[in-house]
């Protein structure tokens, strides 16, 4: 992950093409016209083994190395066997991007057997240069007269960026592109992506001004933890739209090799996509209509909608397909049902959607238009009109723009037709009003925007609290490598109960018994129905796949009074069992009481582990009554009360538990505690690859396990998205006051107490920490604050119980932004007023510079106000350059934690410190 060089690719002021000649169908030529054509401003020139004097007027040279100077890019379009050799070339005289446009490299070999395409991998990380490609369309950035490519046009500028894997899916977004009339900040494939991949660019589109959208059409994803990390902090600040490709097995251009328990990989992205607040989108269609509604439209006040048309029918195709999403009609209030009847004739329904009758002029939209906008329960309205020989589309089209000038209303139109609308749909275009083809496409984008807003608000939600971070699990994880040092893989059905168990999951409680004759002793001190339960082998591993006649098989015996009745049962259990499952190992029996008073609604919970994404956490159904596997749904760890919520709500078994469970409320509670509980196991043991409870039910006391099995690796599966890092805890006494202090990293739990924090600062102190005064932080806000990615940022708060002892309060911060290089970290830091002369501030800032050192950070830097004495004072103390801005009229501070070890880490920082 880096954004090295990348501003050589997209800004360069010097290309060489290499391999381009003047032939029709060579593709550097056809590279080569485009950048001419295009009025590429930097100097420019070719490379070809054939002794030209100049191809097209550029001048020409036989080899990289007879090169007069360096080109800031160098693209390449010759044969599958010399492209290695050439980036070799390339990287040792000092160039620094490339661009492979040769295909064919994935399916052509090396003499080792492997594809060429991994050559030029290993020929760009020992020289150092940046390679997009092979196989790639190219690059085009418009606002810098650059056409980089072989594609058959140009595309509009704009503030969109697109960062596609297929030329031929490109080209045909190029031609969709401009007819919708949408401009790019950048436009490129990754094509086989063996260096700069989809984290690099976003990390680049992230942070550049110009782009205020990104677009990703995605096939597969090497490095999924480095895509989540930079797709989360680029979808905070701008909105991400993808679409995936292969969504069935056998579709995928990289067969996805599934986890237990999973049975298509499709679901993994949508959880990581939903996870990382991206929009996901079904085709390039769908998503240009949600780049319409996401870009032209204000955030959602609301999520109903108001549909107004000149007939009933446009009307009525837009609220089933509404229906069909889950969405809402909004409810018209009397004053607006009041104020429309004055327009409308008698017989009108008086309800939405509004019938405007097919003879409605341009006056009546927009008077209608103006009576919603006064409506406070009205914010969205979709607009419709057929052409009829009454009225002009076009003038209509006037109408509802000039009506939505000033309104607080959400307004998107659909004007139905081909022909005869044309005209209008590009005056909404150029009045910024979506505009789509017909009533269900508009009703689609609206509802993947209204999707898309839930997916950031659930983002910034404020979890309550609830695992103990503090919970010392060190026999749990004895248990798990005893098994695995003597050659297990998995642990016994005895032993994954204690492992939930002392994890605060409740199960039944069960005697494990060797034989019959352990049985019945057991039941001679019970003498109460029991129930008992054979155990083998394979029952302790998860995720069992079994045939139809195993699924058949009884393996429990239940409501047994008498040692007869218990004889018999177990010798009925031990036939069944050696006919369905004749190579599973014998481990005994176990043996519960009958009337434990659990029951309702069985859920099938757990953790399993993907090769490319790493533990999952998985909620749904159990028992044969429902398809357990497709109501499977997939979570990523770790997982907060909210997330774990948002899971449950995706299965259909919480439909299931909200009508008919006697105490939804607290079920639905419970299974969630559950869920975070184990995705809290996963991060605590990675050596676990596998965790079945099935069934989970219900008693007084909440969920309760009834069966789970756990399997093992030797290998530990890390989650994509990083942890809480409890290893940074520490606890500290201030000298002046005696109170002890814990100074940890935030968690998203953390907001409430945050937010207390700021409001009870001095404005002085607000003002040097935010450079203006403040007088309301909102939940939002705060939320932002301490919902981060420890990947990316941290932030290390102070906290104390309060000296009354009801909870905690916050006493001080400190946080650091660090970029997609690990070259430079921004801090800010921040102490309670009532704490100064406690010496925090520096115990703060002194974790956070051990931190940032310790995973390689080059700098550190900040802004300070020039009158903000105690910071410049603090930072003095800890050995800071500080130095006067005088543009800014600030001071900047820099503090240097490392040594850069790499040419390219010295120029970026020279220049960043000029």
């Amino acid at each position: 992950m880096s954004t090295r060089y990348l501003e050589s690719l997209f800004n360069p002021a010097s290309i060489a093409v290499i391999g381009a000649s003047e032939r029709a169908d060579n593709l550097g030529g056809m590279v080569l016209r485009n950048l001419m054509s295009g009025g590429y401003p930097g100097r420019l020139l070719v490379v070809n083994r054939n002794d030209y004097e100049n191809v097209h007027g550029v001048p020409c040279v036989k080899r990289v190395s007879r090169m007069e100077f360096s080109p800031d890019l160098a693209i390449i379009c010759t044969p599958p066997d010399t492209v290695s050799k050439t980036i070799r070339r390339l990287g040792e005289a000092g160039v620094r991007t490339a661009i492979v446009m040769t295909g064919g490299m994935s399916r052509t070999h090396s003499k080792t057997g492997q594809p060429l395409m991994y050559s030029v991998r290993d020929a760009a990380r020992e020289t150092g240069i940046r390679v997009l490609g092979p196989n790639t369309i190219g690059l085009m950035v418009p606002a810098r007269s650059l056409n980089a490519t072989y594609a058959h046009m140009g595309v509009l500028p704009g503030r969109v960026a697109f960062v596609g894997q297929s030329g031929t899916i490109a080209s045909s977004v190029i031609d969709w592109a401009l007819a919708r009339g949408v401009g790019f900040s950048y436009f490129l494939t990754l094509g086989d992506g063996m260096d700069i991949d989809h984290d690099d660019l976003i990390d680049y589109l992230a942070q550049d001004t110009q782009t205020r959208a990104i677009l990703l059409h995605i096939e597969h994803i090497p490095n999924a933890r480095r895509f989540m990390s930079a797709v989360r902090v680029a979808s905070k600040t701008k909105p991400v739209i993808a679409v995936k490709s292969g969504r069935v097995p056998e579709s995928e251009w990289f067969p996805h090799e599934l986890p237990d328990g999973i049975r298509r990989s499709d679901p993994i992205y949508d959880a990581m996509l939903q996870r990382a607040g991206v929009l996901r989108v079904d085709g390039l269609g769908q998503m240009f209509d949600a780049l319409e509604t996401l870009t032209r439209m204000r955030p959602l006040r609301r999520e109903s909608l108001a549909i107004m048309a000149n007939g009933v029918g446009p009307g009525v195709l837009a609220v089933d397909r509404l229906a069909d999403l889950g969405g809402e009609l909004a409810r018209l209030s009397e004053t607006s049902i009041n104020a429309l009847a004055e327009l409308l004739p008698p017989y009108w329904t008086r309800k939405n959607p509004i019938d405007l009758n097919y003879d409605a002029s341009p006056e009546l939209y927009g008077k209608a238009i103006k009576i919603l906008a006064k409506d406070p329960e009205i914010a969205n309205v979709l607009v419709l009109y057929a052409p009829s020989l009454t009225e002009d589309s076009l003038q209509i089209a006037d109408a509802v723009v000039q009506a939505a000038k000033g309104t607080r209303l959400n307004i998107f139109t659909c004007w139905l037709g081909q022909a005869t609308v044309m005209d209008a749909r590009d005056e909404f275009y150029r009045a910024g009003l979506p505009s789509f083809f017909n009533p269900e496409k508009a009703v689609v984008a609206f509802m993947r925007h209204v999707r898309h807003q839930r997916v950031q608000r659930l983002l910034k939600e404020t979890p309550e609290s609830f695992t103990d971070h503090l919970s010392d699990h060190t026999k749990t994880r004895r248990v798990v490598m005893d098994a695995l040092r003597s050659g297990r893989t998995h642990l016994s059905s005895q032993e994954a109960r204690e492992v939930i168990d002392e994890y605060g999951i409740n199960t039944i409680e069960t005697i494990y018994c060797d034989d019959i004759e352990e049985v019945l002793e057991a039941f001679a001190i019970e003498r109460r129905p029991v129930d008992v339960t054979i155990i083998h082998e394979q029952v302790c591993h998860p995720f069992v796949s079994l045939t139809v006649a195993q699924r058949r098989y009884k393996g429990t015996v239940q409501k047994l009074n008498s040692e007869a009745a218990i004889i018999d049962a177990c010798r009925f259990l031990m036939d069944e069992y050696q006919k369905h499952f004749p190579a599973s190992g014998f481990l005994g029996f176990a043996m519960q009481r009958s009337y434990q008073h659990v029951g309702g609604i069985e859920f099938s919970v757990g953790i399993t582990r993907d090769a490319q994404f790493g533990p999952l956490v998985v909620c749904g159904a159990s028992g044969a009554h429902v398809s357990v596997m497709t109501d499977r749904q997939i979570a990523l760890p770790p997982l907060n009360m909210v997330l774990a919520r948002e899971l449950l709500r995706r299965t259909y078994m919480y439909r299931l538990l909200k009508e008919h469970s006697l105490k939804p409320d607290e079920d639905i509670r419970a299974v969630s505690e559950t869920l975070v509980t184990l995705s809290q196991i996963v991060i605590d043991i990675p050596e676990i690859r596998g965790l079945e409870i099935s069934p989970l039910l219900f008693n007084d006391q909440g969920a309760v396990a009834v069966n789970v099995a756990i399997n093992l690796s030797e290998t530990p599966g890390r989650p994509i998205i990083q942890p809480y890092p409890r290893e940074l805890e520490e606890w500290l006494v201030l000298p002046k006051s005696g109170r002890r202090v814990i100074i940890r990293p935030a968690l998203a739990e953390d907001e409430p107490a945050h937010r207390v924090f700021h409001e009870l600062q001095s404005p002085e102190s607000i003002r040097y920490r935010f450079f203006q005064y403040r007088k309301h932080f909102s939940r939002e806000d705060v939320a932002q604050m301490v919902q981060i990615d420890y990947d990316r940022e941290m932030v290390f708060i102070a906290n104390a119980p309060k000296e009354d002892g009801e909870g905690e309060e916050t006493l001080g911060t400190v946080r650091t932004w660090t970029d997609a290089d690990n070259l430079q970290c921004e801090f800010a830091v921040m102490v309670h007023d009532k704490m100064k002369g406690e010496g925090l501030g520096v115990a703060l800032m002194q974790k956070m510079i051990d931190y940032c050192r310790s995973r390689g950070t080059v700098e550190m830097v900040g802004t300070v106000l020039a009158d903000n004495r105690p910071m410049l004072q603090l930072a003095e103390h800890l050995g800071f350059e500080i130095k006067y801005n005088v543009e800014e009229e600030v001071m900047d501070l820099r503090l240097v934690l490392n040594e850069p070890e790499k040419d390219w880490q010295k120029e970026r920082l020279e220049k960043s410190a000029h």
